[in-house]
């Protein structure tokens, strides 16, 4: 079985349930990539409003955006997803660069992000789940 990780600024016991926060929308909305990903997010896939976001290496953790204080090793409770981060980054160039969410580049980006295809330059995983619990706390 593949161990998982979340990086949180608050510390929390062990046996925790990770639930997806309230606030995130209002916290990732205001990126250049947030709705383009959620524009395009296949019914099938959980919305990043509803996940617990977790990595499998813990390097990754502030790549990911996650908090930078404590590493929880976790447990996932349900599927999991995985998308590679890059995607996100590609779609930010593109907007950055006047294209529309709806241009069939950030479309395809996209698409590629929610299907889980590595990125041709380099991958940065982040995998969602509905909930995850805590099996080890440790400083990041």
């Amino acid at each position: 079985m593949k161990t998982f990780y979340h990086g949180s600024n608050q510390i929390l016991p062990i046996g925790t349930i990770l639930t997806p926060r309230d606030d995130y929308e209002n916290d990732w909305m205001g990126t250049d990539f947030y709705s383009a990903l959620e524009k395009h997010r296949p019914r099938d896939k959980l919305a990043h409003r509803e996940s617990v976001f977790m990595v499998a290496d813990p390097d990754d953790i502030d790549l990911a955006g996650g908090g930078t204080e404590y590493m929880f090793t976790v447990e996932p409770i349900g599927v999991i997803h995985r998308h590679d981060l890059n995607w996100s980054s590609e779609i930010s160039m593109y907007i950055g660069d006047g294209y529309d969410i709806n241009s069939p580049e950030v479309t395809n980006a996209a698409r590629m992000y929610w299907k889980g295809v590595p990125h041709p330059a380099e991958s940065v995983w982040e995998y969602l789940t509905p909930r995850a619990r805590i099996i080890k706390v440790e400083e990041y």
